[in-house]
């Protein structure tokens, strides 16, 4: 790689001096000391095994050899320079379809609102969300993507970064809580109907802390389900008090069809990670959506 790189080097170097017709002013431009190009020039020479310039002590010109060399340097330093532009354009401007794969309860409750705002920035950049509670590999199903609510393991070659956590919220609709008679703490919670998440990664216990007290307990559920959007129709049709992650139920608690309780009540959050294998700084269009994300979790 550094012969490589040497090669490029000396290239350049030969290309200002031919170009500006003497040693000391492709010095000049090049920042270097004349004694320096000229060594350069020297190594190319026996690299090549072939004399690119005559040299006096007052001019210098092409060889055949020179010219010829010249002739292709030119157009190769040109395509370097009208590459390093475009990828400095696609940096500015990132494009292309970016492959993204999430839960399906992330993907439908988070992922999707945002999305709209993310195409509104960049719209040169096409998104493809394929969700899934399937742990997919990444690699081999071909996303750029996967947002997971875990890490990975140390011995991963995938790259990993938290994009943040999302907090769990007890809900319920005013109708039912209008029969029952409000908790004041967690320990009253068994008395209600409670609608628990019974898929993938379900709690084995509802947790809460406050003010020092911590309150726990194996939920005895009314319903049970393995889908998020469910439990959430459920809650808001008054079927109980719903255990479910912010994003589900903010805009519920807003807009009045549940109501928070228990807010002083603490519960541990979801993680939130970015699972993928490309290197972000060398894919602009994978940066730009990890760095929206991580903007886009409160």
């Amino acid at each position: 790689m550094k012969r490589d790189t040497d090669k490029f080097h000396l290239m350049k170097v030969f290309h200002m001096v031919a170009t500006k017709g003497s040693f000391t002013d492709g010095a000049k431009e090049l920042g270097m000391t004349v004694s320096s190009v000229s060594k350069a020039v020297q190594q190319l020479e026996s690299n090549l095994r072939t004399k690119l310039l005559y040299r006096t002590t007052r001019s210098q010109s092409l060889t055949d050899s020179g010219k010829i060399y010249l002739a292709q340097a030119r157009l190769i330093l040109a395509d370097i320079k009208a590459l390093e532009e475009q990828l400095l354009q696609q940096a500015q401007h990132p494009s292309g379809t970016l492959r993204v794969t999430a839960p399906i309860a992330i993907g439908q409750f988070f992922l999707s609102p945002k999305i709209h705002e993310f195409m509104r920035l960049y719209p040169q950049i096409r998104i493809e969300l394929f969700l899934s509670d399937r742990v997919v590999d990444v690699t081999e199903e071909g996303f750029d993507l996967a947002i997971r609510s875990r890490n990975v393991p140390e011995t991963s070659p995938l790259f990993c970064k938290k994009l943040g956590s999302h907090s769990r919220k007890l809900v319920a609709a005013p109708d039912y809580l209008a029969g029952v008679e409000l908790p004041k703490t967690p320990a009253r919670l068994p008395d209600l109907k409670l609608l628990n998440y019974s898929g993938s990664q379900a709690l084995a216990a509802w947790s809460f802390s406050h003010a020092g007290q911590e309150i726990a307990f194996e939920p005895e559920a009314a319903l049970s389900c393995n889908n998020y959007y469910a439990l959430l129709q459920a809650a808001c049709s008054g079927c109980g008090v719903a255990n479910l992650y912010q994003y589900l139920v903010d805009e519920k608690i807003e807009e009045g069809t549940l109501i928070h309780l228990l807010p002083e009540w603490k519960q541990s959050g979801r993680e939130l990670y970015a699972i993928y294998h490309q290197r972000r700084d060398i894919s602009p269009k994978l940066d730009k959506f990890i760095s929206f994300l991580s903007r886009s979790i409160t």
